[in-house]
């Protein structure tokens, strides 16, 4: 294993763009590097970086590489640079609020269409409260309509006033009438999930307050924005688009397992027909 010190001696490498690297390998394979380590050859592949470059290879030169040998490591050097995706690649933050000059900010209702367009598989919506939703979810019960396999999972928290004592099985059917009735008026359902913690009483009662959209298992929106018509367009609000698949299968893989495993529990939409009058 390479110590600090080796890696130190590669930084001026390390730093080369991928054209710069990939050109400087082939001139130390069979080009005018192949025969001696010259700032002038190097400034032909590295430009301005040419001399901490040299100051590097001669080093190398000096432990005992050829020219040949540097190639191998340059030309590894660029493949790795070449296979290592740009972090604006993999994420981006999605700032709502007032604009601030020198500042990108993002709409957060925005995002979520985008991600919602683009879905092709599965989506899977997680929120803690819910304002207007019929405003908010539009654009998903389009998107079921437009591919009916579209598997939907929306996880909600259901709410208890401090001391009500309905029992929780009331709470629930509350919730889904709201839910139908408010905010997804549409015939095509998805599947609605709740933690039932967030219905117990004393040491034992907890929230899901997390905020995501997660589409197809690679690309996500975690916010801390509610699903709510303020929250997606006034407040502050500040998110993270990610765009990298195996983290997306993450999240994914946590809120599906907690529904299978009947941790979060089937919020049941099938409401009894007066209900829809």
């Amino acid at each position: 294993m390479a110590d600090a010190s080796s890696t130190e001696r590669l930084e001026p490498l390390l730093r080369l763009p991928v054209g710069a690297l990939k050109a400087l390998a082939a001139s130390l394979a069979d080009g005018l590097l192949s025969e001696a380590i010259t700032l002038h050859g190097v400034e032909q592949a590295a430009g301005a970086d040419a001399p901490a470059v040299t100051t590097a290879l001669r080093n190398l030169m000096a432990d005992g590489f050829s020219p040949r040998h540097l190639a191998t490591v340059v030309g590894g050097i660029a493949a790795a640079a070449e296979r290592t995706p740009k972090p604006t690649s993999l994420f981006d933050l999605v700032l709502s609020g007032p604009d601030l000059p020198g500042v990108p900010t993002a709409d957060t209702a925005a995002v979520m269409r985008t991600l919602i367009g683009q879905a092709t598989r599965e989506v899977i919506l997680v929120g803690y409260a819910v304002h207007d939703g019929r405003k908010i979810f539009e654009p998903l019960a389009r998107r079921m309509e437009e591919i009916p396999g579209l598997a939907v999972t929306i996880c909600l928290d259901i709410q208890r006033t401090w001391n009500d004592p309905t029992p929780s099985a009331d709470l629930v059917a509350r919730f889904a009438r709201d839910f139908r009735t408010k905010h997804w008026p549409w015939p095509t359902l998805p599947a609605l999930y709740y933690d039932p913690r967030s219905l117990e009483t004393g040491d034992a009662r907890a929230s899901l307050h997390a905020k995501c959209v997660i589409v197809d298992r690679s690309r996500a929106l975690v916010t801390s924005a509610n699903f709510t018509d303020a929250a997606h367009r006034k407040n502050v609000e500040v998110g993270v688009d990610i765009r990298y698949p195996l983290t997306a299968a993450r999240l994914a893989d946590y809120f599906l397992g907690l529904c299978r495993s009947n941790v979060f529990l089937r919020c049941p939409l099938d409401l009894p027909h007066e209900w829809n009058h």
